[in-house]
């Protein structure tokens, strides 16, 4: 069975994975900084507007490099909403430029999870893959202080995503698991590590489903709603109830299904989220279908179609023309190489020249004194 609620790619890893660790690093930092909690639940219903207070915020705190990445990466991922993806990666880069100038482990493990999350939005795993295992390797080599523990489950938790990608549910669920162990200890000095939470037990309960293990399936989402709360977590719980009403739907239950659905779309309209996962339209179609409503059924069938095509259209749009940057990156870099390289020979040559010319002098030289020699034994 197709997984239920494919990751948000765009959106939750951003936001769970690695806004996290900026927004929750702001418990100790200075009264006169801005509190990012509240660009960071702004992102899923207006990214333009995040982009636009962040670039403020970035003016304004040019110079204070943790600030500087902390707002940067609200607003790479506030472009990864919008489907900008190829904006995003170079705001993740920008992030690395910054982290590389400072000797502060904690940031550049922050930064490398937020460029692998980046590449995982657009599938280029291997990417994904070496930047995930570069924060990992930092976490291992560096330990971190009890407050920014949960900087492992972060690394913890887009292993899983990707893991789930290339190697299926049963391997991912192990690190899902291991993220859990991390968040849910921390979640009593960080209360936004809920959505974290929430995020993985959806993922979980999206597992469950695509092996037709329903009660599980339904006990996953239940527990992602009981930690989703408090807050605006509109598309977490759309995610959940969107879930619970396909699990409804495989048990041939379509009215039942269909009062969890129609609470999803109720969540998704009211707080204007453009960027809901496609699937979530399919399966409302399908019950429609199942229900014999043909009008409805088309009309989200459409939405997914319509949803499913910007979002692919967007990704190969990205991926081209970040393989086009890497490729012109590349050959200049190898022109430069090419270049290097012709000068170092022709210094050899050079040398060379130089180094027969003197000793041609030398023997010229040593010969003139001989002639004179060889003259006087003569006579």
């Amino acid at each position: 069975m197709k997984i239920l609620i494919q990751k948000i790619k765009n959106v939750l890893i951003a936001l769970c994975v690695l806004f996290i660790i900026n927004s929750q690093t702001f418990s100790a930092q200075n009264k006169n900084e801005p509190h990012l909690d509240s660009l960071f639940l702004l992102m899923n219903s207006n990214p333009e507007k995040v982009i636009r207070q962040g670039k403020e915020l970035y003016k304004k705190y040019k110079g204070n490099p943790k600030m500087e990445i902390s707002i940067l990466t609200i607003i790479g991922s506030s472009y990864s909403v919008k489907k900008d993806y190829e904006k995003a990666i170079e705001y993740a880069f920008k992030t690395r430029e910054i982290s590389q100038k400072i000797n502060d482990y904690p940031t550049q493990i922050q930064v490398a999870g937020f460029i692998g999350e980046k590449y995982h939005n657009l599938n280029i795993y291997s990417k994904a893959k070496y930047y995930a295992d570069e924060a990992y390797e930092l976490i291992e080599k560096h330990p971190l202080p009890d407050s920014l523990k949960f900087y492992k489950g972060n690394i913890l938790f887009l292993k899983a995503l990707i893991y789930r990608d290339e190697l299926g549910c049963d391997f991912a669920k192990t690190y899902y698991e291991k993220a859990l162990e991390v968040y849910i200890p921390a979640l009593k000095n960080r209360d936004m590590l809920r959505f974290s939470i929430a995020d993985i037990y959806n993922e979980i309960g999206g597992c469950f489903l695509e092996q037709d293990q329903l009660e599980a399936a339904r006990e996953s989402f239940e527990k992602s709603l009981q930690y989703a709360i408090n807050g605006n977590y509109a598309l977490l719980n759309a995610e959940s109830l969107a879930g619970l009403g396909r699990i409804n739907f495989l048990q041939k239950d379509y009215g039942k299904a269909k009062k969890e659905f129609d609470k999803a779309i109720l969540i998704l309209k009211s707080n204007k989220v453009e960027n809901a996962n496609p699937e979530v339209y399919k399966y409302i179609s399908e019950n429609y279908y199942a229900l014999n409503d043909i009008e409805n059924h088309t009309f989200y069938l459409n939405l997914y179609k319509q949803k499913t095509n910007t979002d692919i259209n967007a990704k190969k749009k990205s991926v081209n023309k970040i393989i086009v940057k890497q490729t012109a990156e590349e050959n200049s870099e190898n022109n430069n190489t090419a270049k290097y390289w012709i000068i170092i020979v022709l210094c050899i040559l050079i040398v060379l020249v130089i180094y027969q010319i003197v000793q041609t002098k030398i023997k010229i030289r040593k010969l003139k004194k001989q002639i004179p020699e060889d003259n006087n034994h003569s006579s």
